[in-house]
């Protein structure tokens, strides 16, 4: 290789890009207080969107699945009408408050039916039936339909809010990160493949988790660090990251060593992990994918806050989403997007690049709780982020001024609520 076809070192300086983002050591107690926790659920978390599938899950009329929101402990039950249209609702029967849909997905010919008394309820909530109707006091079925939940569509995914009135609508909360990505083939990718955990640790360090690679060399040395470090990249720094309001996007740096024989088998029959060219690919990187546009760009992690998380290259991608349940434990999932094989050889690539990215993450998730129970001891207090880490560095931003301001208004409706 000459010098003039030589990568380029990523450097220093991402943090200078943002001033108001202090560089100071970074409070630890957002991490493991309850009364912050508590906090959070109400600044943060109940003002939130959150993504809990797909359309190409449903796409006929009757088609529908069910899910959960874990923070919230919510049964959903998302359904398409006879219309064409999307409906999300409680999954609670009006009678008696048990599981109006058992299965975690299918078909129904039209309506759902409780399986504790038998009440019946069509694809768009309405009370379709009633068993002897006779022996109830004034029963008015108009009112008695199933809890509508708020939901929006953007680009494919289904979003729904904890709240009956949400406080922004979905456009609004993704701002400026949903318009720079949107254009991605995201709904080519109709394979997915997913797997859950629970983890004693807070929400925010499994969002910081992915969010910074400064701990590749040390953790990942036999995984992601052989290609984030080769061709001048010892330290496996990024190419750039932009902020975006709460949001944010890490863009990765890759440049491949030589592969394993089973690897470069796999790359070459799937380069799910490589970036290629606009002709290949068959499609635009949209404006906030690549937003650099290196040819030595390989993934970006895409951050909707709090919780959501993409990583994302030229053929695949993979959705991370954390939900808090309490200070010092939380769920991961985590779910595979890939486009259907055409040929085993495929298949195989698509597989390999799934499973390294599994041992990548479960190194992650190996250091979290460890961290957890020194936060909780309380002699921990302070956390000093790299510039490679300013990911974490603006989480905390975020979190501690919706915090700050969350406070500042209960304190003015106190004092016109005293006067």
């Amino acid at each position: 290789m000459n010098e003039a076809a030589k990568p380029p070192v990523p450097g220093i300086g991402l943090t200078a890009k943002y001033p108001e983002i202090d560089t100071g050591p970074c409070d630890t107690a957002i991490y493991h207080e309850p009364a912050v926790y508590a906090k959070e659920l109400e600044a943060i978390f109940r003002r939130a969107w959150y993504m809990v599938g797909r359309v190409e899950q449903i796409p006929h009329a009757g088609d529908f699945f069910t899910c959960d929101l874990p923070t919230f402990r919510l049964e959903i039950l998302v359904c398409r009408d006879r219309d064409g249209g999307v409906n999300a609702f409680h999954n609670v029967c009006s009678h008696r408050g048990t599981m109006v849909e058992h299965r975690a997905e299918g078909h129904s010919a039209g309506l759902f039916t409780c399986r504790f008394h038998g009440w019946s309820f069509d694809l768009n909530g309405k009370c379709a039936a009633v068993r002897d109707p006779e022996g109830f006091f004034d029963l008015d079925k108009g009112t008695l339909g199933l809890k509508p939940v708020a939901l929006g569509i953007w680009e494919g995914f289904i979003f729904v809010s904890p709240v009956d009135e949400p406080p922004v609508s979905l456009a609004d909360y993704l701002g400026e990160q949903g318009r720079d990505v949107a254009g991605y083939p995201w709904g080519a990718c109709t394979q997915s493949y997913q797997f859950e955990t629970e983890i004693g640790c807070n929400w925010k360090l499994v969002v910081d988790s992915p969010a910074e690679v400064y701990h590749i060399p040390v953790l990942h040395p036999n995984s992601a660090a052989p290609t984030m470090m080769a061709s001048g990249n010892p330290f496996g720094r990024l190419l750039d990251v932009e902020l975006k309001g709460p949001h944010r996007t890490n863009s990765h740096y890759s440049v491949m060593a030589e592969p394993k024989p089973v690897q470069k088998l796999a790359y070459f029959h799937a380069a799910a992990a490589q970036n290629v060219a606009q002709a290949d690919r068959g499609y635009d990187l949209p404006r906030g994918i690549n937003p650099a546009r290196s040819p030595w760009w390989t993934v970006d992690l895409i951050t909707f806050f709090p919780g959501l998380e993409f990583t994302l290259s030229a053929h695949m991608y993979t959705a991370h989403q954390v939900w808090p349940l309490g200070p010092n434990r939380s769920l991961y999932r985590q779910r595979v997007f890939v486009r259907p094989a055409r040929t085993a050889a495929e298949r195989f690539g698509q597989e390999n690049s799934m499973v390294e990215f599994r041992d990548v993450v479960m190194e992650d998730l190996s250091t979290l709780e460890r961290i957890q129970r020194a936060l909780d001891t309380g002699r921990i207090r302070q956390f000093h982020f790299h510039d490679h880490e300013l990911a974490l560095r603006h989480q905390h931003h975020v979190v501690t001024r919706i915090l700050a301001d969350w406070d500042r208004r209960q304190g003015s409706e106190g004092q016109h609520g005293d006067a």
